[in-house]
C-alpha cells in the first residue's frame, strides 16, 4: 500500500514538474512576443518622431530664409 502511494506521489510530481515546465515556457514565449512588438512599435514610434523633427527643421529653414529675405526686402525700399 506504501509503495503504491509512494508511485502514485511520484507519476503525479512528474506531471505536474511537467506542466509547469510547459506553463512557464508558454509565458517566456508570449513575454519574448511582447517584448518583440515593443521593440518594434518604439522603432517605429522613434522613426516617426525623427521624420517629424526633420520636416520640422525643413520648415525652420524655410521661414528663416523667407524672414531674412522679406527684412533684405524692406531694407532696400
Amino acid at each position: 500500500n506504501l509503495g503504491s502511494i509512494e508511485k502514485e506521489y511520484s507519476a503525479t510530481k512528474e506531471r505536474l514538474e511537467k506542466e509547469i515546465r510547459e506553463i512557464k515556457a508558454g509565458y517566456e514565449t508570449k513575454l519574448e512576443q511582447l517584448a518583440k512588438e515593443n521593440e518594434d512599435k518604439w522603432a517605429k514610434d522613434m522613426k516617426t518622431f525623427t521624420d517629424e523633427i526633420a520636416h520640422l527643421r525643413a520648415q525652420l529653414a524655410t521661414h528663416k530664409d523667407q524672414l531674412a529675405s522679406s527684412l533684405k526686402d524692406k531694407e532696400d525700399v
